[in-house]
């Protein structure tokens, strides 16, 4: 983390704000059109087998959820 990105991080803090750096899905997939319009988002977390979301990945999630945009979590068969 730089200079820069600490003050801001330390200034959202003391007004309350959590964070995050870490556990966002592993791809944010675009679907676009030939006109380069946005058609659709989706986050994707890859797992492998019995392997779970970490409290983040969880935060992510919801975030996403939330904001209407699908969120899928891929596990290895």
């Amino acid at each position: 983390m730089n200079r820069r990105e600490r003050e801001v991080k330390e200034r959202y803090e003391s007004q309350g704000w959590r964070m995050l750096r870490n556990g966002a899905p592993d791809f944010v997939a675009l679907k676009i059109d030939s006109e380069g319009i946005i058609l659709d988002i989706r986050g994707v977390e890859v797992k492998p087998p019995n392997g779970k979301l970490t409290y983040e990945q969880g935060v992510y999630r919801k975030v996403f959820e939330k904001a209407k945009i699908s969120y899928i979590v891929e596990v290895e068969k």
